[in-house]
């Protein structure tokens, strides 16, 4: 029997996914450094909060609305509730329309689905997942940095490989030594307001460019990723694995016994015996 393992895109063995929360203004230089290194950000906004000025803070200031779609084209914007309360301690029907109305919100900004989000203060349960599906949202994520490299095993309770104030350089190192046969997968979340008030925006610039450069890195938004594994997971094989067929719209790379073999949308493909 062969023996398949999931490759990214073009046969590339690592993927790094970045996700920021709450848009607050110093979004525009860092979506400004990750356009120029070529990293890939999921944005997670509150649509209550959209355009808030109301104090020095960075997590006071907000992007407004009318500078969504363009600020974050390229990338994906996705829900973080209507005005980020911690969901776990909200009956179920508001719980239904934070997520909901955040959703509504942003999609009539930016002109397509919004299908994931980030968790308000992380938190998060059995309760409140049951009823982000109920919302149409098919991932969400969590603040419990794993400091691993693995795909998620719930994409609604999504954690993180780190938070940005972690050792990124040390993880980095680790991340493209690790031999790990799926593809593996660096995920990295924070704050854009935190680089202003820490004063090291020099950190991630070089960080930016470091993985930015890398060619046998995929850097891909959250929805891409899930869309990816998903449709990796749904694959249809012959229970010798001699051959495979793809129901998803998706491209998927994966090695059979070694060698690197793509299967298109709607294709069934016989592998070489």
């Amino acid at each position: 029997m062969k023996s398949l393992s999931l490759c990214w895109p073009n046969g590339k063995t690592g993927a790094l996914t970045t996700s920021w929360d709450d848009g607050g203004m110093a979004d525009r230089q860092l979506v400004s450094i990750m356009n120029f290194a070529g990293l890939k950000g999921t944005w997670n906004l509150n649509s209550g909060l959209l355009g808030m000025d109301q104090g020095s803070l960075g997590w006071e200031r907000r992007i407004g609305p009318e500078e969504i779609s363009r600020l974050y084209s390229g990338h994906e914007v996705a829900a973080h509730s209507v005005n980020h309360p911690s969901l776990v301690n909200m009956p179920d029907h508001v719980v239904f329309s934070e997520v909901i109305e955040d959703r509504r919100k942003l999609e009539s900004l930016v002109g397509y689905p919004v299908k994931g989000m980030a968790m308000p203060f992380g938190t998060t349960d059995q309760r409140v997942r049951a009823i982000l599906e109920k919302c149409g949202i098919v991932y969400a994520r969590n603040v419990e940095s794993r400091a691993d490299f693995k795909h998620p095993v719930d994409f609604l309770n999504w954690s993180p490989t780190c938070h940005h104030k972690a050792d990124l350089f040390t993880l980095w190192e680790q991340f493209k030594s690790s031999t790990q046969n799926e593809g593996k997968l660096f995920y990295l979340w924070g704050h854009s307001w935190e680089f202003d008030d820490d004063r090291n925006w020099d950190q991630f610039e070089k960080f930016s460019t470091l993985a930015g450069t890398d060619d046998d890195i995929w850097h891909a938004t959250n929805y891409q990723l899930y869309e990816y594994i998903s449709s990796w997971q749904r694959l249809i094989t012959t229970v010798d694995l001699s051959a495979v067929s793809n129901p998803s719209s998706v491209k998927l790379w994966f090695r059979a016994d070694g060698e690197l073999i793509s299967v298109g949308p709607g294709q069934i493909l016989q592998i070489g015996s």
